[in-house]
């Protein structure tokens, strides 16, 4: 009998040990910032407010990050179930540019790129709450383009290191049931800084939660357009 009391004693221990250093680490990852403070630094100087001094106006956006031109095609690709994904952002699951998200692609299709055109995307989702479905708090999304032998690229529209990590990426948290993600992107093509070559690329929507407990969503869709 004393056997078995010093037993439990000694699992009761180990778990008040354990357990505040695993919530630590689920809250530390939560509390993360998505912005760095290098770039929250950077936009304060470049808009004057470091120093407390009146705001100056922001350098234009380099001309290589727009596109125009008429629309020649639309391409559309959903899945309106009910999906979940256990991957992890902080734990590298494997898929998509810098290996932040589910190795499975949500939505993928391919299209064919002519010198001097521009794809337009927008992505919208349904997204559940951590409340309501004890997923991550943000559920985090990522567009890429994937030329025959090459690796995912993301499209212009992504933040470049949620969280200090290169995994660019968009995100989401639902307040309290669920809410709707509506994002867009593009990419021009072509050989200038942010271009990519003409080509046959597939194009993926990649999916992961923000810490323990992955993501849930429904209604995904992924629109293309082509000019």
């Amino acid at each position: 009998m004393k056997h078995k009391t010093f037993v439990v004693s000694l699992i009761t221990l180990v778990a008040l040990v354990l357990l505040p250093g695993m919530a630590n680490f689920v809250n530390a990852q939560q509390d993360r910032q998505t912005f760095s403070k290098e770039d929250i630094e950077r936009a304060k100087k470049a808009a004057g407010q470091s120093d407390g001094k009146q705001a100056h106006a922001l350098q234009p956006a380099p001309s290589g990050l727009g596109c125009r031109g008429p629309i020649t095609q639309v391409l559309d690709v959903a899945d309106e179930n009910v999906r979940f994904t256990g991957a992890n952002y902080f734990t590298n699951p494997g898929g998509g540019q810098g290996a932040g998200f589910d190795k499975t692609p949500l939505l993928t299709t391919k299209v064919q790129l002519a010198q001097g055109t521009c794809l337009d995307a927008h992505l919208s989702a349904i997204v559940g709450s951590k409340q309501s479905y004890g997923v991550a708090a943000l559920t985090m999304f990522q567009v890429t383009l994937t030329p025959v032998g090459g690796g995912p690229r993301h499209m212009v529209g992504h933040y470049h290191t949620p969280f200090g990590m290169p995994s660019p990426a968009v995100a989401l948290e639902a307040e309290r049931d669920v809410d709707m993600l509506g994002a867009n992107f593009f990419q021009r093509v072509g050989m200038a800084p942010h271009d990519v070559p003409p080509g046959v690329y597939r194009v993926d929507v990649w999916w992961s939660g923000a810490g323990p407990g992955g993501a849930i969503g429904a209604a995904f869709v992924l629109k293309l357009y082509m000019r």
